[in-house]
């Protein structure tokens, strides 16, 4: 996951922390702003992303320097919550990791608007000496880096060199929503995805659909207090594939023609509003059999919890071998020319004892406790037409994804 210098300046800024009087300082030198101090560096209390698991959190630590002369003086560091030396390199701004990140901001001319540098690192080194691990313990440590910056004012690109200590203490809390996966949680969303990709795409590909974007949770961080209760809940997608219909594949090559014989009746019937408006409906159709989605969800907590249906929707109850419950419903047009929105759900995990045909929300009997590293069922949305659906229903092993669940 990447994290932008801003949202973490933001997040830090939200924590409304205290600066404390711990001290350390800060050696900047760059030739071509005429710039070479050492200024003392005032840090506030280091918070970690995962206090419950130290052994797994990342810390972050913000700090000031010289701020009489500009308040845009700062520096930030994030680094795993441990006693140890870390040296990366980056390639761009862009190229960071969850881990380990640097970012300075330095205002060369306070007086004149624009003149602010910001500056990423290409080469950076920090070693922890200490990191108590109670609660308003001291950590320690030192950092040395290359950073890059460019001056927006002389089109310019520089590197400043810094180096210095910081001395400061643990808060013991972050208030973000999310976190990083822990180590077992991480091992269960791994092997979950790993099912995924051997269940779909080589069979989706095989009948003819290219996949366009595909995003899972591998790297997504996790609910703090997911509500309703549930055992893993990821703040981001779980399973989501983005499918095109391959022109060049015997169904993509049956929709093209299709699609063409309409649009020649089109043509064909000018002069003819209702045959025009028919033959459209009929092409809108097929360009609708042409894009679908895929996506999978964790530990929900109802039965239907997406997808109630209207005055003017239908379901139906489908009977597919491998899940334990499976829905399909039909929206209404919401204009003449359009065409019913059509999703099948189908239902992984042990929904035994539930109402499967209740008209509304059905709760999901969770036997795992909060954050704990366990999927107890799943739920596939297949968001395209009925005919579509069907087809990719036939063609996949839906027993395999039983194996997704951990037990």
């Amino acid at each position: 996951m990447r994290i932008s210098a801003t949202f973490i300046l933001t997040f830090v800024l939200l924590l409304h922390w205290s600066l404390s009087d711990a001290q350390g300082n800060i050696s900047i030198e760059c030739k071509e702003i005429n710039l070479s101090e050492t200024v003392p560096l005032l840090s506030e209390p280091i918070s970690e992303d995962d206090p419950g698991d130290l052994a797994e959190a990342t810390s972050f630590l913000l700090s000031f320097y010289d701020r009489k002369r500009s308040s845009h003086q700062s520096f930030e560091l994030r680094f795993p919550s441990r006693v140890a030396a870390y040296h990366w390199t980056q390639s761009g701004e862009d190229d960071k990791n969850d881990s380990l990140f640097a970012w300075l901001a330095y205002d060369a001319d306070p007086k004149v608007y624009g003149h602010l540098v910001r500056a990423y690192p290409k080469e950076f080194s920090i070693t922890v000496n200490r990191y108590d691990s109670k609660v308003g313990g001291k950590i320690e440590g030192k950092f040395e880096g290359t950073m890059s910056a460019y001056l927006a004012w002389s089109h310019q690109n520089i590197m400043i060199h810094v180096k210095g200590n910081f001395q400061t203490t643990r808060t013991g809390k972050a208030e973000g929503e999310c976190r990083k996966q822990r180590r077992a949680e991480h091992v269960v969303i791994n092997n979950s995805v790993n099912v995924f990709d051997e269940t779909f795409l080589q069979p989706l590909q095989k009948m003819g659909w290219l996949i366009t974007e595909q995003k899972d949770g591998r790297t997504s961080q996790l609910a703090v207090n997911p509500s309703p209760f549930r055992p893993i809940f990821l703040c981001g997608e779980f399973y989501d594939l983005k499918l095109s219909l391959n022109p060049n594949s015997a169904y993509g090559r049956v929709m093209n023609d299709s699609l063409k014989y309409y649009s020649d009746q089109v043509s064909q019937n000018r002069g003819n509003p209702k045959a025009i408006a028919r033959e459209a409906k009929n092409m809108y159709r097929i360009m609708s059999l042409q894009n679908i989605e895929i996506s999978i969800k964790e530990n929900s907590p109802y039965l239907r919890e997406d997808y109630i249906a209207g005055n003017k929707d239908w379901s139906l109850v489908l009977h597919i071998p491998g899940t334990a419950f499976a829905w399909r419903l039909f929206r209404a047009p919401t204009d003449e020319m359009g065409t019913p929105e059509e999703v099948t759900m189908l239902f992984f995990g042990n929904w035994k004892g539930a109402n499967m045909h209740s008209g509304t929300y059905t709760a999901y009997p969770f036997i795992h406790k909060q954050e704990s590293p366990y999927i107890e069922n799943l739920v596939v949305n297949i968001e395209a037409p009925a005919s579509a659906a069907n087809d990719i229903i036939k063609n996949i092993d839906w027993a395999r994804l039983n194996n997704a669940i951990t037990k």
